[in-house]
């Protein structure tokens, strides 16, 4: 049976993402298009994990997702936090020396990068040449 990301959970990655991922002006954050595209290679890739490993990601997941409120900084989830809100609180998260924050966000900074910037025209649109101009540049600068 194929795995699929609850309604709120997909909800959470995309707003995850969104955050890690912004932009400041006059620069656009991520597209729709691209966050959505992030959290279903998300699901995708958590379909194959294991059991054990699948639920505790999840379990991390949910505890980003009742930070605010568990911090005292919102009465809502993760994902109703505006942009700006979500965004200091990951930065929180990344300068935390509590294990608890810490391990969620590196754990899911890591799989949103991975997935994010494994897409080649992605990358072109955010300015990096890609594989083949930048190897010209390399044997041009040997």
């Amino acid at each position: 049976m194929p795995f699929h990301l609850a309604p709120r959970q997909r909800a959470t990655f995309r707003a995850f993402g969104e955050a890690l991922f912004a932009q400041p002006p006059p620069l656009a954050g991520p597209r729709p298009a691209q966050l959505d595209a992030l959290v279903e290679g998300l699901e995708l890739h958590l379909q194959p994990v294991s059991r054990t490993q699948r639920v505790l990601l999840l379990l991390a997941l949910e505890l980003v997702r009742w930070l605010p409120v568990l911090l005292f900084t919102s009465v809502g989830p993760f994902e109703a936090l505006p942009l700006d809100k979500r965004i200091r609180l990951l930065e929180r998260m990344d300068r935390s020396r509590v294990t608890l924050m810490l391990v969620p966000f590196i754990a899911f900074k890591t799989l949103l990068s991975m997935h994010f910037f494994e897409d080649e025209g992605e990358l072109r649109a955010m300015g990096y040449p890609g594989d083949d101009q930048r190897k010209r540049w390399l044997k041009t600068a040997a």
